[in-house]
């Protein structure tokens, strides 16, 4: 027999549709694998960016107040995208240059100070579904996680609360200004002196009458007063001491937003998240120094 009559009654090779089957098969688990593996790590990355840009807002802040000698603060503000997409937190400076007021509350005269943006100062952005929370030192829920109102949602939710950062002349983080001793700071971001908390509810910090007439007493006590309950609204910050920068997105994905019938319920479910799953940034004692 030839070598060609050899070749010719050789069986033929190649795979079977079985064999195929479950290479396809292979190949598709491979492949949503790879997805599961890309998404945690993307997740990973916008969480460590949004850290990284939070301690940079922070150690800017820090240097603006001991450069300056003055009480420095950043403060957390929630905004809609530019497409409108998702929420962004943007991180802003904002200073206090001896703006306080006095207010009758009915029972008392308390302190209020003004605080205004830095000019010149870089505003940050977080981006990607990623936020940031902090105790709720203003009202003594030291145990509850706050964080700003979802703005997308605002008028279907209940409102969430200001946390911000302050910095005293020294450096050091502290929850108060010494010099006035102010029982609340606000940031007048539009710089006209109004303090707007929603619709109607405001306060003229310029009206000469404030220290002699008893004001709201919806703004003067409770957590109220520092609800975000409008997206350009101007409610008191809380001060903390440490921080947590949080996935947003994916917390909101894995709760029932229907069900959170008043704010208590809607901060006890984001701190049940955040305990769990945050990045905590916490503040040397004597330096002031951000530590991740």
């Amino acid at each position: 027999m030839s070598r060609n009559s050899f070749q010719l009654n050789k069986p033929a090779t190649g795979f079977t549709l079985v064999e195929l089957i479950v290479v396809m098969v292979i190949m598709t688990i491979l492949a949503g694998l790879s997805a599961i593996a890309y998404r945690g790590i993307a997740a990973d990355l916008r969480m460590s960016s949004a850290v990284n840009t939070v301690v940079a807002a922070l150690d800017n802040a820090r240097a603006l107040a001991i450069k300056k000698n003055r009480y420095i603060m950043t403060v957390f503000r929630p905004r809609i995208s530019d497409d409108g997409s998702e929420q962004v937190i943007d991180i802003v400076v904002a200073e206090w240059n001896g703006d306080s007021a006095s207010a009758n509350t009915g029972s008392s005269i308390w302190t209020f100070d003004r605080f205004i943006p830095v000019q010149g100062v870089q505003i940050r952005t977080i981006e990607g579904g990623v936020n940031v929370a902090g105790p709720g030192y203003g009202t003594g829920a030291d145990d509850t996680w706050w964080c700003a109102s979802f703005l997308p949602s605002i008028l279907d939710e209940p409102y969430g609360s200001m946390v911000g950062v302050l910095y005293n002349p020294e450096g050091r983080v502290v929850v108060r200004n010494a010099e006035s001793g102010a029982d609340r700071i606000w940031i007048d971001y539009d710089l006209d002196w109004i303090q707007q908390f929603a619709g109607n509810l405001s306060v003229d910090w310029q009206d000469p009458d404030i220290v002699t007439n008893p004001w709201n007493t919806e703004v003067e006590t409770g957590s109220d007063s520092f609800k975000l309950a409008m997206i350009e609204g101007e409610p008191f910050i809380s001060m903390t001491l440490i921080l947590s920068v949080f996935n947003e997105k994916e917390f909101r994905t894995s709760v029932d937003t229907t069900s959170w019938t008043n704010s208590s319920v809607r901060d006890n479910a984001y701190t049940a998240y955040i305990d769990a799953n945050a990045d905590r940034i916490q503040f040397d004692r004597y330096s002031g120094v951000p530590i991740k």
